[in-house]
């Protein structure tokens, strides 16, 4: 089984950790009721980005995928899936490359929290690569 992650996972465990941070100095000088809103507002995001950020990715293996993005897992096993492609996504300032597993129904379901960002000329290395990767496995679990 390869496991697959964003780069920017990093960057939102750091930022739970900075709520973190916040919450608990503002936890520990709170004397009074209106303290318990800003650690409120940084506590539960500390929690959430602190917990979910190092789960963030895709794992791929012969049984099929499973995406763990922000707010939700889901997980495909290889017959459910047609093919595997880099959609882009298109931007005031960058484009987004991503990869979108396009679902034997017809249907696409895209994997936001792998995207890469470009001018739009050309496409994401990283993201090409990680798409060439899961397409390689994917056939191979159909040749199986």
């Amino acid at each position: 089984m390869q496991k697959r992650r964003s780069p920017w996972a990093v960057v939102y465990f750091l930022i739970g950790i900075v709520c973190a941070l916040v919450a608990v100095s503002t936890a520990a000088f709170a004397n009074r009721v209106d303290d318990l809103i800003p650690i409120v507002l940084t506590g539960v995001p500390a929690l959430f980005l602190t917990v979910r950020a190092p789960m963030y990715g895709v794992s791929f293996g012969p049984k099929g995928l499973k995406y763990s993005g922000l707010l939700r897992a889901r997980s495909y096993e290889w017959s459910e899936i047609e093919r595997v492609e880099c959609a882009t996504l298109p931007g005031t300032l960058l484009s987004s490359d991503l990869p979108a597993l396009v679902l034997v129904g017809g249907k696409s379901d895209q994997l936001p929290m792998l995207a890469g960002y470009g001018s739009g000329s050309t496409v994401n290395r990283r993201v090409e690569a990680l798409v060439a990767d899961i397409e390689k496995v994917r056939a191979a679990a159909h040749e199986a």
